[in-house]
């Protein structure tokens, strides 16, 4: 079966997904970086913005908040979200990666130029896919509200149900980009 991605590229994500790396929250920094500048181009005139934020809370002093940002002249089109392969299986720092994504949302949403705004948060190579409308200020997927009595999962691992470095996780991601892409175009002419 074919690679879905440049070898290059495959190998990046490959070596950042090492065990050694599992709680590393820098290792996928350079993939994704590499992922988005072959999406989107080097030479064109989209910018990628990394954006680091390390929590004032000594409790979430470890959880550095990774977010790499695709703009526009300056308007952001898409960012993704990344946090390390470990932190995964904990509720909590689903939870706090679920958290971060609405937050950024809500913080860029009064600047956008596009109709849309589709965001990815990232566990390693473990995808969920988000996505904002203007129109309707409308955020997929939906919040889950915790429970006032019962610790709930409020947010699922299920949602995270693609992997970049398979044909489908892939096909999704390459999907959304032509979209993000399209919808430049059109914002341009």
């Amino acid at each position: 079966m074919a690679q879905p991605w440049p070898q290059p590229l495959m190998q990046s994500f490959i070596s950042a997904n090492q065990p050694q790396f599992a709680t590393d929250e820098s290792a996928f920094y350079g993939p994704y970086t590499r992922l988005l500048y072959h999406l989107f181009g080097v030479l064109g005139p989209y910018e990628i913005s990394p954006r680091y934020h390390i929590p004032d809370t000594t409790r979430d002093a470890i959880d550095v908040v990774a977010l790499f940002t695709v703009e526009l002249d300056k308007h952001p089109v898409f960012f993704i979200g990344v946090k390390p392969t470990a932190s995964f299986n904990l509720d909590s720092k689903r939870k706090q990666a679920d958290d971060q994504m609405r937050d950024r949302f809500r913080d860029i949403r009064h600047t956008l130029i596009t109709p849309r705004l589709p965001a990815v948060s990232a566990f390693g190579t473990r995808l969920c896919f988000y996505e904002y409308t203007v129109a309707t200020n409308a955020l997929v997927p939906a919040a889950i509200p915790a429970d006032p009595l019962f610790l709930n999962d409020v947010a699922p691992a299920d949602r995270w149900d693609r992997d970049l470095l398979e044909a489908d996780g892939a096909a999704r991601f390459r999907q959304l980009i032509d979209s993000v892409l399209e919808m430049c175009q059109a914002h341009e002419q």
